[in-house]
């Protein structure tokens, strides 16, 4: 065999290689997660092993960070301390990690997506309450299509995650007030979801100070 066509060989096999890598890449990160640090300190998250996002801050959540379709171990790092749970992620879809105080460090468990699904011309809105203040507070909102206060549950203990709550398409808000006061010490603002579109409102603890976050989905 010749010099010239064994380099041919060589060089196709290289760029074969290099073209199933990519659609490999590609194919791999059919999915995501995000992660919510709902604890009193920075954590490391790791998947499968592999450090993906480097000391996220406290009440503040990833943005998502790409993997494959298919069973993964999250981890939350502190230190030497580790919290680890199985997620498994579905393809063109992002699963949600929480981190919430526990032990040394950060425990780490999935917020379940009930796979609520939006009917045509209607919004759809939940409320997880990672808030956790020693004060008892209220939880309320409003809505499209009523713009008097309701409450989100009652009772809506810490760490409880509401059920998807359906409106019209338009302007929600959530709110926090003390027991038996209407004086709203936090609030989202107006929260706009489209037409078959939901949102996740999320209640954060920054050391004492209510924070809410807006997931879209």
């Amino acid at each position: 065999m010749s010099s010239r066509r064994i380099a041919l060989l060589a060089m196709t096999a290289v760029l074969g290689s290099a073209c199933a890598e990519k659609v490999t890449t590609t194919q791999d990160r059919s999915a995501a997660i995000r992660v919510i640090n709902a604890s009193n300190v920075p954590f490391d998250v790791l998947v499968d092993g592999a450090v993906a996002v480097t000391s996220l801050g406290v009440a503040t959540i990833s943005a998502p960070v790409p993997l494959s379709a298919g069973a993964h171990e999250i981890g939350l790092r502190v230190g030497s301390a580790m919290s680890s749970v199985p997620t498994q992620t579905l393809d063109g879809q992002t699963a949600t990690i929480v981190g919430v105080s526990g032990g040394l460090g950060a425990s780490a468990s999935v917020l379940v997506d009930t796979g609520s699904v939006v009917p045509a011309g209607k919004s759809k809105l939940r409320v997880v309450n990672l808030f956790g203040g020693a004060a008892p507070i209220e939880i309320w909102r409003t809505q499209p299509d009523y713009q008097t206060p309701i409450h989100i549950m009652t009772p809506f203990a810490y760490l409880a995650t509401s059920p998807y709550l359906q409106s019209d398409p338009g302007g929600w808000e959530v709110f926090v007030t003390s027991p038996g006061s209407f004086t709203k010490v936090a609030t989202t603002g107006t929260v706009p979801v489209p037409a078959g579109e939901r949102r996740t409102v999320v209640l954060l603890d920054s050391t004492g100070v209510m924070k809410f976050r807006v997931i879209t989905e």
